[in-house]
């Protein structure tokens, strides 16, 4: 499935979440089935953004939170394919 995961931290934190982000990359590269699938990051300001990520299990998403526990605040928000969703509204509503 599908997220947008927003994410922010303090500035004060920022060589912290760096170094976490280096190590996670290569924990992804060991054992790629605990994590979810990174898309790129996109910054919406100082130290915060989002970037889509699939994950296939709940377990995948908690791991990703926990990595960057307690500096990072996260929300994790499904998204759906527009044409998917139409798809099932309209077998659902005939």
């Amino acid at each position: 499935m599908r997220f947008v995961w927003f994410f922010e931290f303090s500035p004060e934190y920022a060589a912290e979440i760096s170094a976490r982000n280096s190590k996670l990359d290569k924990e992804m590269e060991k054992q790629p089935k605990l994590y979810p699938r990174l898309h790129p990051s996109y910054m919406t300001g100082l130290c915060k953004g989002f970037r889509i990520i699939e994950a296939d299990s709940d377990e995948q998403l908690i791991r990703l939170a926990m990595h960057f526990h307690p500096h990072e605040t996260w929300e994790f928000t499904p998204i759906f394919e527009g044409q998917k969703v139409s798809e099932i509204w309209r077998k659902m509503t005939q």
